[in-house]
């Protein structure tokens, strides 16, 4: 009976033991973000110490009807995984390190914050909203709406708390840590838009210059595309495209309001070359808080920032889709497939411009 009892104790005390450790690895409950993984786990990328990044005060403003300071502690975190490098003045890739972070996504930040478009009573969706983030130096990074809110892959923008190295097991590393707390664009290829001690979040639609609207054009048809860089006109982008790649995609068309619209393909010419050039006298700046304002003739627009458009760790390609009835959509319309409603598809393109805030 003693034999048997104590065979009993052993085991509650290892289900009790294993039970504490499975706790530490289990999702949070409300956010799906994990708490902790075990070190000695299968996990890659677990087998660091991490170094806590002291945060801040952080406020939110603009074009919402609740600004103010954001209560950040009541979040679950969240964790990216990121490859910190970026081009020098040379041209030549400066590797940093490789980084898991855990923080606090921006999608969670500002899901409690109610937009109030200024331009509401003109265009009521928020495909043309974009976001500015700022730091205690003046610094700023730019993101779209859709970036945050929109895409396919959400919770991919967080605002940095941990940072723990990725080390190879054939090398020894010393991959240099941070002190405060930082934003942090996984889904980016080179980190131009890493900000650190970020304190102000400020939300904006676009109001660069006025496009009018006019859902019901009697001639939708647009011939050419206006490339504008800072309200200046660099290009036009007229019927003859051979001189650029192409591309052809596959896609599951879902739309905001009416869902699906079928899985047609969309071809055409990629937008980087036709654009990059304008970029060289400041591609940093461009890819840290350049934002692109996408319109077709008949005023439906959307914002795009310039690393969701061309610094993708997944490196899909935007393109000017010639459509098969040009008459109904213009003789182009972009084609992002990283986005996942086909609002982001505007076509009878007509501008792109190419903006600062």
């Amino acid at each position: 009976m003693k034999r048997q009892f104590s065979h009993t104790l052993l085991l509650l005390v290892f289900v009790a033991a294993f039970a504490a450790q499975s706790c530490k690895t289990k999702p949070d409950a409300n956010t799906g973000a994990t708490s902790e993984y075990d070190s000695n786990g299968m996990s890659y990328y677990h087998r660091t110490e991490e170094t806590k990044l002291k945060p801040g005060q952080l406020y939110v403003e603009g074009e919402v009807k609740n600004p103010g300071k954001v209560d950040y502690a009541k979040y679950g975190k969240r964790e990216v995984l990121f490859k910190q490098s970026k081009p020098n003045q040379s041209g030549e890739v400066e590797f940093v390190g490789a980084y898991r972070y855990r923080g606090y996504s921006l999608f969670d930040l500002l899901n409690p914050f109610i937009i109030e478009k200024k331009n509401a009573e003109e265009f009521i969706p928020n495909t043309d909203l974009y976001i500015i983030v700022e730091n205690d130096k003046g610094d700023r990074v730019a993101f779209s709406w859709a970036e945050i809110f929109l895409g396919h892959q959400m919770h991919q923008v967080i605002i940095a708390t941990e940072q723990a190295s990725i080390e190879p097991y054939k090398k020894e590393v010393s991959y240099p840590k941070g002190s405060v707390w930082k934003v942090v664009a996984s889904t980016d290829l080179y980190s131009y838009r890493e900000l650190e001690n970020p304190t102000k979040i400020t939300i904006k639609s676009f109001d660069k210059k006025h496009y009018p609207i006019d859902r019901k054009p009697e001639d939708p048809y647009s011939p050419t595309v206006n490339l504008v860089f800072d309200n200046e006109l660099k290009a036009t982008i007229g019927a003859n495209v051979d001189q650029y790649p192409h591309l052809k995609y596959a896609s599951i068309f879902y739309g905001m309001g009416m869902g699906d619209h079928g899985s047609p393909y969309f071809e055409g010419p990629m937008l980087r070359p036709m654009v990059e050039k304008f970029f060289e006298p400041d591609i940093q700046g461009w890819m840290r808080s350049g934002l692109a304002f996408v319109v077709g003739k008949d005023g439906f627009r959307n914002v795009f920032s310039v690393s969701e458009l061309f610094n993708r760790v997944d490196q899909v390609e935007p393109i000017l889709s010639i459509p098969p009835d040009r008459v109904k959509s213009g003789h182009f319309r972009l084609y992002h497939p990283a986005a996942f409603f086909a609002d982001f598809s505007v076509r009878n393109l007509a501008e792109i411009n190419f903006f600062h805030d």
